[in-house]
């Protein structure tokens, strides 16, 4: 395999120091090591040297994303049973210690979608999701606030680079591209998402520009991030994506990228969840105790300690809103 060597992409050095160098520690995709470096410059930690974009497919496992067809009675029973780890039934559910350790992975903090948010409150114009999936399944929020579900407010759109899931969504006659490129001239939106997909990209300043170029004044980009200052990768420097995370965003990162384009951050906020300890304890990446932490109350427990550490900006991952100012 050959790897290409980057220059920042933010600010173009190409001095950098490496900070960490691992194999594929989460999805054992491969044995081969690679290293993340921090731009001496502006601070920007990237993966370099990284896979190319014809072959960085091949570290992606087959079930990684929300690519594939889920059948309705998936999705609800989805939804009901995330209901049940984090509603009020959940210490009676919790009672019942096989249900109870089940259900443990499922707990979350509540965190309203900005984009489900902004619709139901009255607001217009078209979506656009860049790293759509299927058109089913927005990452953390789920089905109500997927390109499918949305189509109930306005026009929506999708960017997507599997062909399975294009296929799927041209069907239920969404507009999809395979990049942004493709995108047409004359197509504007008021809302513009990116959920965990701009750490994935060859280059985020590319993406930045689109969404400068591609929204309407006044209109906003909500984009979800691992948070590279997170409370996990203090503790586990290991606990990151390599090679498919490309980049390894802080707060600060972000509001730069932002600036650079003539974008403002209107919000942003940290959030974490005890499933992503889970998994990086048997990943062995933490000790094993975080792989057996038992039921639903102690994943519970587990989400409160790490409220204080949330609202510092420690969160594990990282949700900015960007809005374009203009007339």
């Amino acid at each position: 395999m050959t790897l290409e060597y980057v220059s920042c992409d933010y600010c173009g050095s190409d001095q950098a120091t490496v900070v960490v160098r691992q194999t594929d520690k989460l999805h054992h995709t491969t044995d081969e090591y690679f290293t993340i470096v921090r731009c001496n410059v502006c601070g920007l930690h990237y993966t370099n040297p990284r896979p190319s974009p014809a072959e960085i497919a091949r570290f992606y496992p087959s079930d990684y994303s929300f690519h594939g067809a889920t059948p309705r009675w998936r999705e609800l029973l989805s939804r009901l049973l995330d209901w049940c780890a984090n509603g009020q039934v959940a210490w009676l559910i919790g009672l019942v210690p096989a249900v109870g350790r089940r259900l443990a992975a499922r707990v979350r903090p509540r965190i309203p979608d900005p984009v489900l948010e902004y619709y139901r409150r009255g607001g217009q114009g078209a979506y656009l999701d860049i790293g759509c999936g299927s058109g089913r399944h927005a990452h953390y929020w789920g089905h109500a606030s997927s390109v499918g579900s949305c189509q109930r407010f306005t026009q929506v759109a999708g960017v997507e680079a599997s062909a399975a899931a294009r296929e799927l969504l041209a069907r239920e006659g969404i507009d999809v591209w395979g990049d942004i490129d493709q995108v047409p001239l004359g197509r504007m939106f008021a809302v513009i998402r990116m959920n965990w997909s701009l750490e994935h990209v060859h280059s985020p300043s590319r993406y930045f520009r689109f969404i400068a170029e591609r929204l309407l004044p006044g209109g906003r980009a909500v984009i979800a991030v691992p948070n590279y200052e997170g409370l996990i990768y203090r503790v586990a420097p290991d606990c990151v994506e390599l090679p498919i995370h490309l980049y390894h965003f802080r707060a600060c990162d972000i509001a730069a990228y932002a600036d650079r384009f003539g974008l403002v951050v209107k919000a942003q906020h940290t959030f974490s969840y005890p499933e992503m300890f889970r998994a990086a304890g048997d990943a062995g990446l933490l000790p094993t105790a975080f792989a057996d932490y038992g039921d639903i109350f102690w994943a519970r427990a587990m989400m409160r300690s790490l409220k204080p550490f949330d609202d510092a900006g420690w969160g594990n991952d990282l949700l900015v809103v960007i809005e374009r100012n203009g007339l």
